[in-house]
């Protein structure tokens, strides 16, 4: 496709039904965008229109004439109420370059969404494609009784930079909250299919897809959010409704299948043979996996097994591990108490060294002594002598 040029009003469309809580928190992440030029359609899907309109009073000023609330007096299911929105957005848009967005009440935007994605369409380069898609995060939450309360979040898991159509048949890729949708594709496509109960955006985005590719925006702008504990009206339609969407993803793919046959009845073999390759396929890989995975598993179970043993030899073995540790213990005080004797024994022997030095220091000291005493005798007799003599 190629694009008329862009204009830059943007149509957003917002279901809700008595849950004005998160109603509130959807009103500012509209309010809050650097891109100005939108039109918020709020459809009260047959919920309490009093509290609808006292969710929104106090933002009257700043949504300056760009709010639209329409109350469906019974609910008529997202679809039909998306619908509604889409015949008064339709009527009020008058340029073919405006924009289309569903923006849930229990989702949210980063502020710079509607300028980024706005932008991404307006640029001559991209003019060949039909919408375009951001990143989402998702963010797990849990209800109280005034208040909302997130636990942690995650990347939406199933982000492709190029938006892959085969895909997208297989299974629904994205929310409406991170899908910005040409009006002029709106036009061509019409309304949403209000007979499905659910997967209706599923079905939205494949029509978008058959008229032209889809753009990426490779950053988380767009909050989805969960509440997997929640049930009634403030459950999450997927969560609350997994049985429900397990029905009519089949259903839906049974009518599309049977829409292709009965538009070309000779198609049915080209699907069957394709069919047929895909499980021949499928069986091989299935005989390789089963190849790999018998030793596998025997080696596992062979190292279970082991460990087993090893658990139940150190069990066993319980007092021996006891007794040797007992042993350890008093390995480790018997050497404590040998460095302590030889401690006392290196002390010993310094001190009888000690006293041998002085020993023999005295035994010197005496034979001095009487090798003087012993000179002074010698020298007392001579002079005793000589006095005998008469030598005076």
């Amino acid at each position: 496709m190629s694009a008329p040029p862009a204009g830059s009003r943007v149509a957003v469309v917002t279901r809700t039904r008595n849950r004005n809580l998160l109603l509130g928190r959807a009103v500012a992440s509209v309010l809050g965008q650097t891109h100005a030029d939108w039109h918020l359609y709020i459809v009260n899907d047959g919920g309490d229109a009093e509290a609808v309109e006292a969710t929104v009073a106090p933002h009257r000023e700043a949504f300056a004439g760009r709010l639209t609330v329409i109350h469906n007096p019974v609910s008529l299911g997202m679809e039909a109420a998306s619908n509604r929105a889409l015949v008064m957005a339709q009527a009020q848009t008058h340029a073919t370059g405006d924009f289309l967005v569903v923006h849930d009440d229990d989702d949210a935007w980063h502020p710079d969404f509607l300028k980024e994605t706005v932008g991404f369409l307006q640029r001559e380069e991209n003019r060949r494609y039909a919408a375009v898609l951001t990143r989402m995060t998702r963010v797990y939450e849990r209800l109280e009784p005034d208040r909302v309360v997130e636990l942690y979040r995650e990347p939406w898991h199933d982000w492709q930079p190029h938006l892959d159509g085969l895909q997208l048949l297989s299974r629904n890729l994205f929310c409406p909250i991170a899908f910005v949708i040409r009006m002029s594709v709106v036009r061509q496509i019409g309304f949403y299919n209000d007979t499905l109960p659910v997967i209706g955006d599923w079905d939205y985005n494949l029509r978008v897809f058959a008229v032209g590719d889809i753009g990426t925006i490779d950053q988380p702008l767009a909050y989805y959010h969960l509440r997997p504990e929640a049930t009634g009206s403030y459950g999450n339609s997927v969560e609350a409704g997994r049985a429900l969407h397990a029905r009519y993803n089949v259903l839906y793919r049974n009518a599309l299948l049977r829409t292709h046959l009965n538009a070309d009845p000779g198609a049915g073999g080209s699907i069957m043979t394709l069919l047929h390759v895909i499980a021949d396929y499928r069986e091989m890989v299935r005989q390789r996996l089963d190849a790999i995975e018998t030793p596998l598993l025997a080696r596992l179970q062979e190292i279970a097994e082991g460990q087993a043993v090893l658990s139940g030899t150190v069990a066993a073995e319980g007092p021996v591990m006891a007794a040797l540790h007992e042993l350890a213990q008093t390995q480790a005080a018997n050497a404590a108490r040998l460095d302590a004797l030889v401690s006392l024994t290196e002390r010993l022997a310094e001190g009888q060294r000690r006293q041998e030095q002085a020993q023999a220091r005295l035994a010197q000291r005496l034979d001095e002594v009487q090798g003087r005493l012993g000179k002074l005798g010698f020298r007392a007799w001579w002079k005793r002598r000589w006095r005998r003599l008469g030598g005076r």
